[in-house]
C-alpha cells in the first residue's frame, strides 16, 4: 500500500515530473516553467494549500497539488489544481488514500468546500470523484487566458 504524505523539498523533480505526465494524460502541453513556479509556491508555502505525495517504495506514484481560495458565498475552499496518479497504479487504492489525504488536510485547515474540475472525455476521472462522494457543482466553468 502506498504511503501518502506532504511533499518534502527532495521530492520537487518527482512532482514536477508527475504533473507535466497528469497534463500530458489530459492532451495538455506541459509548460515545465509554471508547473516548476506552482509546485514552488506550495513548497514554499507562499499561497495558502496543499502538495500531497504518494510513494510506493520510495518512488513518487502520485500527486495532489490544491489551493485555498476564500469565498464570500462558499466559505474556504480548497481547489485541487493537479491530481494525478501513475497508470500502472490506478485502481490499486492509491488515488483513493490520496484522496483521503487531502480530504484530511482540508478539514484540519477548516475547509468548507473542496473543488476541481475534470475534462469532460476524462470518464474514468469523473467516475472515481463520483464514486468518493463529488458532485457536480451545477455551475459552468468560464475561463479567459491574459497570457
Amino acid at each position: 500500500m502506498a504511503l501518502v504524505e506532504r511533499a518534502n523539498p527532495t521530492d520537487r523533480a518527482d512532482v514536477e515530473r508527475l504533473i507535466a505526465a497528469y497534463h500530458t494524460s489530459e492532451g495538455v502541453k506541459p509548460k515545465p516553467e509554471r508547473i516548476s513556479w506552482a509546485v514552488e509556491q506550495q513548497m514554499r508555502n507562499r499561497f495558502p494549500g496543499v502538495l500531497i505525495v504518494a510513494r510506493e517504495k520510495k518512488a513518487l506514484v502520485g500527486v495532489a497539488l490544491a489551493v485555498y481560495a476564500p469565498s464570500a458565498e462558499l466559505g474556504r475552499v480548497l481547489v485541487i489544481q493537479d491530481f494525478f496518479v501513475d497508470p500502472a497504479l490506478r485502481r490499486k487504492g492509491v488515488g483513493r488514500a490520496l484522496a483521503a489525504k487531502l480530504l484530511e488536510e482540508a478539514k484540519a485547515m477548516r475547509i468548507d468546500r473542496v473543488d476541481l474540475e475534470v475534462f469532460p472525455k476524462n470518464e474514468g476521472a469523473a467516475a472515481f470523484w463520483k464514486k468518493i462522494g463529488f458532485r457536480t457543482g451545477g455551475r459552468l466553468v468560464f475561463s479567459r487566458d491574459l497570457l
